[in-house]
């Protein structure tokens, strides 16, 4: 699986000119936040922070990919943690999971729902006292933290954490890494990603619904020749 590679290698290039001393890594060790078990609905009079919300930009996406680039689970902080928060917050959660090979050339239907496994994830995964909301753009997420929370000592390791035990749950998953952002210059570079992530998404559930085999006709040609894996998968198809 190649075909989110490139956004992969674009999100780790913006991240890699961020300042080493205020990059945090925490190696996966089993322990994580409370899972709360359903959602959490958190009053403003009860919230402590809102991150991505008031204006401050958002973004949150998931990369899947058979390559090898993540060699163990860890969640990585770049800028500050829930506790050095004050105020609102640019946001953004990136999910970047190494899976066993899904063989999306012998069998892309299986490939796809496999993704879209993984991509829901998230909906079930219910930190205590951190409350997601997801606006109209599939690409924002915004999260709202409780006072509760906050002096019981919530942070983007536990509740990292958490997510990547809840990955790790599905089948063919190998390692996960979870990236939190805070820091509003690096989450406004990312967001173009986003909706790159999502045309890849949209062009995989055309390939599946049958696109037009002439590639000289087809609206998605440019997707097909930027995304490495895109159109080997749509020849199969064709092949099937």
């Amino acid at each position: 699986m190649k075909l989110y590679d490139g956004v992969i290698s674009d999100t780790m290039s913006v991240l890699d000119g961020f300042q080493d001393s205020r990059v945090k890594r925490y190696p996966y060790e089993g322990s994580s936040w409370r899972d709360n078990g359903s959602s959490e609905f958190i009053m403003q009079r009860d919230a402590a922070l809102d991150l991505g919300a008031a204006g401050e930009p958002s973004v949150n996406y998931t990369l899947v990919t058979t390559s090898g680039i993540i060699s163990e689970s860890e969640t990585v902080v770049y800028g500050k943690d829930i506790s050095e928060i004050n105020g609102n917050s640019a946001f953004a959660r990136i999910v970047i999971l190494e899976t066993e090979d899904l063989e999306e050339d012998k069998d892309s239907e299986k490939a796809f729902a496999a993704i879209r496994n993984l991509e829901f994830v998230r909906y079930h995964v219910f930190p205590k006292g951190y409350m997601v909301r997801v606006s109209a753009r599939s690409n924002q997420e915004q999260i709202r933290i409780s006072r509760n929370a906050l002096e019981n000592g919530i942070s983007f390791a536990k509740v990292g954490a958490l997510y990547i035990r809840k990955y790790k749950e599905v089948s063919g998953v190998k390692n996960v890494r979870v990236i939190f952002i805070t820091e509003k210059e690096l989450v406004e570079k990312l967001l173009p990603n986003a909706d790159k992530v999502d045309t890849i998404t949209k062009t995989l559930t055309h390939i599946l619904d049958g696109m037009p085999t002439d590639c000289g006709h087809c609206s998605m040609k440019p997707v097909c020749d930027e995304v490495d894996g895109m159109k080997e998968l749509h020849l199969g198809k064709r092949k099937q």
